[in-house]
């Protein structure tokens, strides 16, 4: 029989109760919120009277692909959001991931491939001075603040409002 635990911490009210001291975890999750509800905003641009699509309904990587089919972004942010969404089910389905900084330089230089503009190109092209300057909360912060704000021009331009002025 397969041990679905393997790797695995078995949750306890202890180790439950230890997640809410990790702010990395928070805002990590809280960062991939915020993109999809901007990501539903800039998909509901282009659904017409025909469609009979909830995108509440649709999974994650549903939505990329149906942003990406109807021209909304493109391959490589499409490979950025479903690389954030990789690393939140890894955070959601293993109670015990640490977010660590290899994680967040390689997802910030996955962020820069799919057109994030990061106000310093330090963030994703220097690794030591990203881990001295920023850290894993700063990665964090900056990541899912730029990269909502690329979203919200995204839409902007195809004819949304801008969500974070």
């Amino acid at each position: 029989m397969k041990d679905h635990w393997k790797d695995r911490v078995h949750p306890n009210l202890d180790h439950i109760m230890s997640l809410f001291a990790r702010p990395e975890l928070g805002a990590f999750i809280t960062g991939h919120l915020i993109l999809e509800s901007v990501l539903v905003q800039l998909i509901e641009l282009k659904l017409t009277d025909k469609d009979r699509i909830n995108l509440f309904d649709l999974s994650f990587p549903s939505k990329v692909n149906m942003a990406k089919s109807r021209g909304l972004i493109d391959d490589e942010m499409g490979e950025f959001l479903i690389a954030v969404n990789t690393i939140r089910n890894r955070l959601a389905h293993r109670l015990g991931e640490k977010i660590d900084f290899e994680m967040m330089y390689s997802l910030a230089k996955i962020a820069h491939t799919g057109g994030v503009d990061f106000s310093d190109d330090t963030i994703h092209s220097d690794k030591s001075k990203s881990e001295e300057w920023y850290g894993v909360g700063g990665i964090i912060q900056e990541l899912f603040q730029n990269a909502a704000q690329d979203l919200s021009f995204i839409m902007e331009q195809h004819g949304g409002e801008f969500q974070f002025a």
